[in-house]
């Protein structure tokens, strides 16, 4: 009876970097039969640890984080990708008699989620999109049919080769997922999955709050070694192209190494980053539907509301 009722439910527990996010799941796990699954871009990553503020390994030891440490640092990771994993994770918690309890501030992710997988074929990196600019711009578009025609011919077969948006929506696609858009987009339409799910965001009452967080947190990662782990991970990985090192915190911590900015210059670039990093953050949650708002340290609250989540 109990595997029935749990069969179908999802806690996703969200809100801006630095607002308490891990520190109030690991206390909803000592009184709930959750697990966590970790939505956040960085810490999919071995290695980048210090910079993503991940968990340390004794409590990861103690409370296994599913989607962590899953990649090695020159893997690349598609949104499409996540949703398979997650999903087969949501699946894994839910056969352990379990409520699964997502756990994150990377909101293309979770919008992929609440999607049930379609939201990520509308987003394309400006990488790609410069990309496919740039082969429009050297070639034409009759260049670019067949290339579509040539990587999936069942995509440009229903597509005229004069149709110039459709003839690069496909190819970003295709770039963003590096799979065949007709393969992508028939899976997507026929395997989409709902849950019954609970959203919770947390959110600061006095954003200086958050700023302090943001301030304090780097500091302390200084403290820790930051830029040690970010000299390991270059020198171990030297000449590879490393997605996380292009995140914020590690950007810039490579252009100092580099010598292109001075230690003062990376403190206030990262910090500014992380600020308007956190604002999207806040501004994509107040537009969420559907989801519970508190602040960042209504714990009681929060565990009320999990608890008759769960009970129902």
């Amino acid at each position: 009876m109990l595997q029935t009722k749990l069969n179908n439910k999802v806690i996703s527990l969200m809100g801006p970097t630095a607002s308490g996010k891990t520190d109030l799941a690991l206390n909803l796990l000592k009184n709930n039969n959750l697990e966590i699954i970790s939505v956040d871009s960085v810490m999919f990553y071995r290695e980048f640890n210090i910079g993503s503020a991940k968990p340390e390994k004794n409590i990861l030891q103690k409370y296994p984080h599913r989607l962590v440490n899953i990649l090695d640092p020159f893997e690349r990771y598609s949104v499409a990708m996540f949703y398979k994993d997650l999903l087969v994770q949501i699946k894994e918690v839910h056969l352990n008699r379990k409520t699964p309890l997502l756990v994150g501030g990377s909101m293309m992710y979770f919008k992929t989620f609440f999607s049930g997988g379609l939201s990520n074929l509308s987003i394309v990196s400006e990488e790609i999109k410069n990309k496919i600019n740039d082969m429009l711009r050297e070639n034409d578009l009759n260049y670019l049919y067949n290339f579509l025609m040539n990587v999936d011919k069942n995509a440009a077969k229903k597509i005229h080769y004069n149709d110039k948006y459709r003839i690069i929506r496909m190819l970003e696609i295709y770039f963003s997922n590096k799979e065949k858009p007709s393969n992508l987009l028939k899976r997507c339409s026929k395997n989409v999955q709902y849950f019954n799910n609970l959203n919770i965001s947390i959110m600061p009452r006095d954003r200086t709050l958050i700023h302090n967080n943001i301030e304090n947190r780097f500091d302390n990662m200084i403290k820790k070694g930051f830029l040690e782990e970010v000299l390991q991970i270059r020198k171990k990985y030297k000449n590879l192209k490393l997605p996380a090192m292009s995140t914020i915190g590690y950007k810039q911590a490579s252009e100092y190494l580099n010598g292109n900015i001075d230690k003062e210059t990376m403190r206030d670039s990262t910090l500014a980053a992380t600020r308007q990093l956190a604002k999207r953050q806040i501004t994509w949650l107040r537009h969420l539907d559907a989801t519970t708002v508190y602040t960042c340290t209504d714990y009681d609250n929060i565990e009320k509301t999990v608890k008759n989540f769960l009970a129902n």
